[in-house]
């Protein structure tokens, strides 16, 4: 719980010190200190997790903020990403890239949302989509930070792993997307049959 609202607390602290060198060469020293924030930030996530399950201190309200971090970590950085001013015209994410990543966030709010009022109750539990989503994710915002200086070092080579980086992310998160939609409709079925046989 102490981690996932240190990662709350630097959310803003990293939007803010990549805001720094809005209208400057994406290369600039503060740059490097949103990498170290965000590193942080993805390690105390996992660390999280790891510290939950081995000493079995979860809270509801753990469960809740922590997803909650995540999705705000990712989208807020994507989005600033996606400008050239944040990561340059050539390492920038592509709105597409960006539309999937949001989009399936989307899709599981709004199938969240729909199922609550139509049954009344639902169940969301991680899926192997999903994390891979996540992780992919966090690759692509890490790898977008630091691109310009690697390009630099080994002559485009950050630009061509971006690209294919940009087609993983969206494929997966469209594929997930779907995945949550189906496990969704299983859950309304099964709440469906169950209320026809009582």
């Amino acid at each position: 719980m102490g981690l996932t609202m240190l990662r709350l607390l630097l959310l803003p602290v990293f939007l803010w010190v990549m805001l720094l060198d809005a209208g400057h060469e994406p290369t600039g020293h503060h740059r490097w200190w949103a990498v170290g924030i965000f590193g942080v930030m993805a390690l105390t996530d996992k660390l999280d997790g790891y510290l939950a399950r081995r000493l079995n201190q979860t809270s509801k309200l753990g469960t809740v903020l922590d997803p909650v971090a995540d999705k705000l970590l990712i989208a807020s950085s994507v989005v600033l990403l996606s400008f050239d001013w944040a990561a340059g015209a050539a390492y920038r994410i592509p709105l597409p890239v960006v539309g999937a990543v949001y989009g399936k966030d989307v899709v599981v709010a709004l199938g969240t949302v729909g199922l609550l009022a139509v049954v009344g109750r639902v169940s969301i539990a991680p899926r192997l989509l999903g994390k891979a989503g996540t992780f992919f994710q966090l690759l692509l915002v890490m790898l977008t930070l630091v691109a310009p200086d690697l390009d630099r070092l080994l002559s485009g080579s950050a630009r061509a792993v971006l690209k294919a980086l940009w087609w993983t992310v969206g494929a997966i998160s469209v594929a997930a997307a779907i995945d949550y939609v189906l496990v969704g409709v299983r859950q309304f079925r099964n709440a469906k049959s169950v209320v026809r046989s009582a």
